[in-house]
């Protein structure tokens, strides 16, 4: 789809043109877009005064430093920037679409000043864009901006303005005009949006703002019966079941920088859509609009610094004052005590409030009953202040590690402001944790994980959360996707002498210390009063020398991994790069959703350059379904996939990433060709081949098109094959077939159940002849819900991690060992496994490289390596994807014995090789070492090996192998995988595909 290129003439337009068209309609567009009209402004309601006003407006140029910080930032040259004394925002340019829209016009940054001594504004939003409806034809579709000069501050009416002109996607007789206006002192952007069918027949439409959250980075609350932060199940298929209406919107973030939100219809006294955190729909509520009839939809969109909901939603009750006649807002204070003594906040972690109205009857406290108003979290003397409608009862529920604190307290207030006093609160323990490498030496970088001594499972313990998002932590030390802590883990770094952890109390807890997989473990039992404070000395040291394959230049990497310029990471950049080093990677490949970025400022701003190889790559990962397959109610979207290395261009849209809609992935890779820094082919990865969908988007490419791995593949398509077959044999693009990714992920995260169904995948494509290296990736984009490494890759080469951004050499070197396969993956154990011809000759896995006929005296020799605290049980080896039974394997008791100790236990194995082969045809070859892991049964005959629900893994007793596995890395099922050794059977010199069975 091309996308307009407009001028930068065109964009600044005239103020007299923008003045003069104002009376072309009585009510700016909604009686059709001629080119002229201008929606008027928007809430006009509105007045704010401030001492010092400050207004200005302007495209970002290339040699600008206008993009604000904060981790969602993502301005770039051409867009259009707005400023006063409070907030900043962006609205990107029609030609620079991102996520859901099929075009710019959406607000991409929305930014409060901080009152910080630097100032600085704090982004933490995604994009907020406009629809008519939920299907991608309903989309609006910019096609024009102009610029409205507006009249400069501190004038009476100053403001500044910019008129977007289109259509919807799929109707372009359809047409929308909005304004986005910037006025001094105000906190937020005035939106009016006009609509006009000009089709020949009525159309059903909600004009809405989509509020794109991306899952985990921002908690949106609704002042509504039942809601606030509950959010009804969103299904496409039964979207009126989560239908509803409230006064305004509004969300805070879970990590710096602390920024909430909000936004207020202004022409309406309620907003109607549905609410999630994926994606939040709030506008005009559904309705017919006959053929020549339009509508308005007026809005003001708020954005406040400081933590907690709060701050948005008192100046939202303000906003709905100014222009709905609300009665004021009260606010209420008090203090949250502890032992008689103000209980910090920490930004939720220690203390929160909620408050509402209680549900009628004899339950006050019934979840669908109540009317959540407001959230606040108290400063560090414990102090609060809340802004509440006057005139009613409320109840307050003390929260804290995201759990009820204290029984609820009622209170009513009439049309002043009120105390409601102390609210007592148990008080936590604080743990005051050192992490030692060697007795007084501290660890540079390390993770702290904490658990219950007693199983919650058993005990029944309630499960945090927050607000009842983000379920799962015990206990939770902070939110899980936000900033350290996190769920119930933290870092430490050497730079302080103890790192000070909240807890609660009393509690008995197992608190433990890590490096990774290749380092020891420590752990101290300890059990805590309220109020009380203990030291915990813990001491690990890296046992990379002794896991690793010595003389062989092996270094580790993740090549898959997110942060928080993700649109569904909240973790900030700091945190993201300690927790890198604090796992012990060697090689970071940072592909971040549909952005390129890079780590390296915050790298040197930590002085550790050295110690982190760091490659800038991008995750493309489409969300505008439209890819239809025969058989589904509903189109699709067509996967995730990984390129690197790229070079990040800070001034160009998505930081130089191409834009990932609508594209099938040969299209994807087409799009890449020529991109790749240092003149190198570049890394192509399949990601998570299976994994399931999130709102309809499929986020693995074969299970998007239904692919058995038991159907045949051509090499072009052609009559005989099946419908996602042939998908894959496609060249769409004219170049680059749908299936000529360089590498698959075969393991991704932790899920035991994925790993199987993408190994499936893999091995079906090994023996079609389809070589492709397979890797090992966490997809981590947070501390806690994905564990950094666990996946990783080990890479054989002998590479220097420290330069790989700087020499180009070195980065083609390591790329084409990625794509040979000259690799390993590992969520723990460590392989190193040759084949010996007997005559002087061994070989490593390689995808490029055949091994000549095996004679008698060629042998499989594989050693086995894994910290003390790593289960192994056994060795496998799959023969053109057939496991081979062995005649021996690893000795019971090697591995785990001792498992806080520092010494790796290692056991080695050799086999004849030729009674491992078949009688003819060529073979390859795959070996791994872990726990048991029989393969599972294909119940659902869909191709796939289905993990029964019984064999999920959940918390295994204190003396089981496998119990510091699951505390350190949630679900993770100690195993490690070879790529292919290819074998030429036959001998006649070339390789040749096996066949599926």
């Amino acid at each position: 789809m091309g996308r307009p290129r407009l001028s930068l003439l065109h964009l600044l337009g005239a103020s007299a043109l923008a003045m003069g068209a104002a009376g072309c309609h009585r009510d700016g567009c909604v009686g059709g877009d001629d080119g002229q009209c201008v929606p008027p402004p928007a809430c006009a309601a509105l007045a704010y005064q401030c001492a010092a006003p400050k207004l200005r407006a302007e495209i970002i140029g290339q040699m600008d430093a206008e993009r604000v910080a904060g981790p969602k930032a993502q301005a770039a040259a051409g867009d259009f920037l707005f400023e006063n004394d409070l907030i900043r925002v962006v609205i990107d340019a029609p030609e620079h679409p991102h996520h859901l829209a099929p075009t710019g016009g959406a607000i991409l940054d929305l930014a409060p000043i901080t009152p910080t001594p630097t100032g600085q504004p704090a982004d933490q939003t995604n994009a907020i864009y406009h629809a008519a409806g939920v299907l991608p034809r309903d989309a609006v579709h910019y096609d024009s901006a102009v610029a409205d000069p507006g009249i400069d501050a501190p004038a009476a009416g100053a403001y500044k303005a910019v008129i977007f002109r289109g259509h919807l996607e799929g109707n372009p007789k359809v047409t929308v005009v909005t304004r986005y206006e910037v006025r001094p002192c105000e906190p937020g952007v005035r939106v009016r949006t006009d609509l006009y069918n000009g089709a020949p027949d009525p159309n059903t439409l909600f004009l809405t703002d989509g509020f794109f959250w991306g899952d985990n980075n921002l908690a949106p609350f609704v002042p509504a019966k039942g809601l606030g932060f509950v959010q009804p199940d969103l299904d496409l298929l039964h979207l009126d079941s989560a239908w509803r209406s409230w006064p305004f919107l509004a969300a805070r973030s879970q990590s710096v920088p602390d920024t909430s939100y909000a936004a207020i219809s202004c022409d309406r006294d309620e907003s109607a859509g549905f609410n999630s955190t994926t994606l939040t729909a709030s506008g005009v509520p559904l309705g017919v609009t006959l053929s020549g009839d339009g509508f308005h939809f007026e809005r003001f969109i708020l954005a406040e610094w400081g933590s907690g909901l709060a701050p948005a939603v008192a100046e939202a009750m303000h906003v709905r004052t100014l222009v709905h006649g609300d009665p004021p807002a009260v606010t209420v204070s008090g203090r949250v005590v502890a032992n008689g003594v103000g209980v910090d906040g920490h930004a939720g972690r220690g203390a929160s409030l909620l408050f509402y109205e209680p549900a009628p009857g004899p339950n006050p406290d019934d979840p669908a009953g109540i009317t959540p108003r407001n959230e606040v979290v108290p400063d560090s003397n414990g102090n609060f202040a809340v802004a509440l409608p006057p005139n009613r009862s409320y109840r307050v529920q003390a929260y804290a590690f995201g759990l009820p604190a204290a029984a609820p307290t009622s209170f009513a207030v009439a049309a002043t402001d009120a105390s409601i006093g102390d609210l007592t609160i148990p008080a936590s323990a604080e743990l005051n944790v050192a992490v030692e490498s060697a007795p007084g030496v501290p660890a540079s970088f390390a993770e702290l994980v904490v658990i219950p001594i007693a199983d919650p499972a058993v005990t029944g313990a309630a499960v945090p959360s927050v607000y009842s998002l983000f379920p799962g932590c015990v206990p939770m030390l902070g939110p899980p996707d936000g900033a350290s802590p996190a769920c119930n883990r933290a870092l430490t770094a050497d730079k302080a002498p103890f790192t000070k952890l909240l807890v609660p109390a009393p509690g008995q807890y197992h608190v433990y210390a890590t490096r990774g997989p290749f380092s020891s473990i420590d752990v101290a039992d300890v059990t805590v009063a309220p109020g009380e404070t203990p030291t915990i000395t813990l001491q690990v040291q890296s046992l990379a020398d002794q896991i690793l394959p010595q003389g062989q230049g092996v270094i580790s990497g993740d090549f898959h991994v997110h942060g928080g310029a993700s649109f569904d990471s909240g973790i900030p950049d700091q945190d993201r790069v300690v927790s890198f080093l604090a796992t012990g990677v060697d090689v970071v490949i940072a592909t971040d959703h549909n952005v390129v970025t890079s780590y390296a400022s915050t790298l040197a701003a930590l002085g550790a350059t050295n110690a982190l190889g760091l490659i800038s790559g991008v995750e493309q990962t489409p969300n505008i379904l439209w890819y239809y397959v025969p058989g589904d109610t509903f189109p699709k979207t067509l996967g995730h996939f990984n390129f690197w290395p790229l070079v990040p261009d800070f001034f160009a849209t998505r930081n130089g990433a191409p834009w990932a809609e609508l594209r099938e992935p040969g299209q994807l890779m087409d799009d890449m060709d020529g991109l790749f820094a240092g003149d190198t082919a570049g890394v192509r990865q399949l990601n998570h081949p299976y994994s399931l969908a999130k709102l309809g988007r499929d986020q693995g490419y074969p299970k998007a098109i239904g692919y058995d791995p038991r159907d045949p593949i051509p090499d072009t398509p052609t009559d005989g094959y099946s419908f996602a077959a042939n998908a894959l044999a496609r060249a769409p693009g004219g170049h680059n077939r749908n299936i000529d990714w360089d590498v698959e992920e075969v393991m991704t995260g932790a899920s035991r159940a994925d790993w199987l169904r993408y190994r499936a995948l893999w091995f079906s494509l090994l023996n079609q002849g389809f070589l492709r290296a397979g890797t090992a990736n966490s997809d981590s984009h947070s501390l806690a819900v994905e564990r950094i490494g666990y996946p990783r890759n080990l890479i054989w080469g002998g590479h220097d991690k420290t330069k790989l951004a700087t020499d180009n050499a070195e980065l083609a070197s390591f790329d084409t060992d990625v794509r040979k396969g000259h690799l390993e993956g590992t969520n723990g154990p460590v392989l190193d496994v040759t084949i010996s011809d007997g005559a002087g000759k061994i070989y490593r896995p390689d995808l490029t490289v055949s091994i000549p006929p095996v004679t008698s005296l060629a042998r499989l020799n594989v050693t086995v390596t894994a910290a003390p605290w790593i289960p192994v049980d056994e060795v496998r080896v799959f023969v053109n994807g057939v496991q081979k039974p062995l005649p021996s394997n690893i000795k019971p008791g090697t591995f785990a014995v001792n498992r806080l100790g520092t010494d790796a236990p290692t056991y080695s194995l050799s086999f004849s090789l030729a009674p491992l082969l078949p009688a003819k045809g060529d073979a390859w070859i795959v070996v791994e070492a872990g726990m048991v892991q029989p393969t599972e049964p294909d119940t659902d005959d869909d191709g796939l090996p289905d993990l029964p629900d019984t064999d999920v893994p959940t918390r295994p007793a204190d003396d089981n192998e496998r119990f510091d596995v699951e505390a350190i890395a949630p679900g993770v099922w100690p195993t490690a995988f070879t790529n292919p050794f290819l074998i030429d059977v036959d001998g006649d010199g070339a390789w040749t595909k096996p066949g599926l069975p």
